[in-house]
């Protein structure tokens, strides 16, 4: 941090401030800059507010026209903030300017980004050596929120950050797309270099690590894929479910879990549809649909066989209990505004619990009863009985806790 803070006050750029948001470090970093950094204004977060929540705290206390978001394992080169602003000043249908960003190692790591069909960042250049190849102001899908200016004005019309990306992955997309939807360009400005060191403590092979970085891919797809695009990521979401080999049931658990999460959510989805591009009541049927079918793509894995599992037997009786669920029919959260919303809310709920909630339980019932099934006739290899055991278990515990969590707090509002 202190190293960034030494860049960021050597640059020779006149009217600026520097605003440092704390999010609840537990390493007493906002001490250290109180003490070396008077000048600086900083903030302290009451808790760890997710990348998201932390730079949507320092955007609404920044005064400046121009917005810069920067992480704190960066080190900016001398001249990088008159560069950054200098691109945006030469064109006013500019709304989101991008940095070269570098490793340690002087290779690249980011000139701008590009997605694919299956909401799949890449950046631009990655690991190649930096011969001014990427030398050109160039307008990108998206470029990394690790280092990024936006115009006030800009930031007034598109607003925050969305906090549904928390704790991480995601959220810089989305508000590039989110740029782009309300009229203005995102480019990359090779002329604003700095150092990222890009530590992540969110990246993980865990469940957790995996279901959060799909979770937020899918949300970003079904905030922003027209219909015909939600069509081609179903195909290709379907051809790699189908690819993930044996081994792969922390994936796929993770995977479904997120179809199942955002299923629960799909107001919120529709809401901002309609937001960002006018979405129709459709596309409640185009998502649902989509999500069902992705669902539905995953079965067993073939190596089911006959095979004593009479060890098991205390773990499939708590499956057993587990296999059946409830619904309950659906109630929103939040109360949209004004006689015309609120007939369409109650049409979306209504038509949500009958047509999607219900079978997606019934689905879901199912498919706890060939898991259970298939346990109790056992699995040909010994080793990836225990394998698959352990991650379709849990995966359901998950996805049934999530389901009770989200049925109950439905009754209660």
């Amino acid at each position: 941090m202190l190293p960034c803070l030494q860049a960021i006050c050597a640059q020779d750029y006149p009217d600026s401030e520097i605003v440092v948001v704390d999010n609840a470090s537990p390493d007493g970093a906002g001490d250290l800059i109180a003490h070396h950094y008077p000048q600086v204004r900083l903030l302290r977060a009451p808790s760890n507010l997710g990348f998201s929540g932390g730079c949507n705290l320092g955007l609404s206390a920044a005064k400046g026209d121009l917005l810069i978001l920067l992480n704190q394992d960066t080190i900016v080169s001398p001249g990088w903030l008159r560069a950054l602003a200098e691109t945006f000043l030469a064109d006013t249908t500019i709304g989101i300017v991008g940095c070269k960003t570098l490793y340690p190692d002087g290779t690249i790591q980011h000139a701008g980004g590009m997605v694919n069909i299956r909401g799949e960042g890449y950046h631009i250049g990655a690991h190649e050596r930096d011969c001014g190849q990427y030398d050109s102001v160039t307008d990108v899908d998206f470029v990394t929120g690790a280092a990024l200016m936006i115009a006030r004005e800009v930031y007034a019309q598109v607003g925050d950050l969305d906090v549904g990306f928390s704790p991480v992955y995601y959220e810089d997309v989305d508000w590039c797309y989110r740029v782009r939807a309300a009229g203005f360009r995102v480019v990359y400005a090779p002329s604003a270099v700095l150092v990222h060191a890009e530590h992540s403590l969110a990246s993980s092979m865990s469940h957790e690590g995996m279901y959060s970085f799909h979770r937020n891919r899918l949300r970003f797809v079904l905030k922003h894929w027209s219909s015909e695009e939600l069509l081609q990521f179903t195909a290709a979401e379907q051809e790699y479910l189908c690819s993930v080999a044996p081994g792969g049931e922390r994936l796929i658990a993770a995977l479904l879990r997120s179809y199942l999460y955002h299923l629960l959510i799909l107001d919120d989805l529709i809401q901002w549809r309609i937001r960002l591009y006018g979405s129709t009541i459709d596309a409640v049927d185009t998502l649902a649909s989509a999500l069902l079918r992705l669902r539905s793509t995953v079965s067993l894995p073939e190596d089911v066989g006959p095979d004593s599992i009479s060890e098991r037997t205390h773990l499939i009786a708590d499956l057993h209990q587990l296999a059946s669920i409830q619904t309950y029919p659906l109630e929103p959260k939040t109360k949209w505004g004004g006689r015309i919303l609120k007939a369409l809310r109650k049409w979306v709920y209504d038509y949500l619990t009958s047509a999607y909630i219900a079978p997606l339980v019934q689905q879901q019932t199912v498919f706890n009863q060939q898991v259970i099934t298939a346990l109790e006739s056992g699995l040909r290899d010994r080793t990836r009985l225990a394998d698959v055991l352990i991650e379709y278990d849990l995966g359901m515990r998950r996805e049934i806790s999530d389901l009770g969590l989200e049925l109950r707090r439905l009754q209660k509002d």
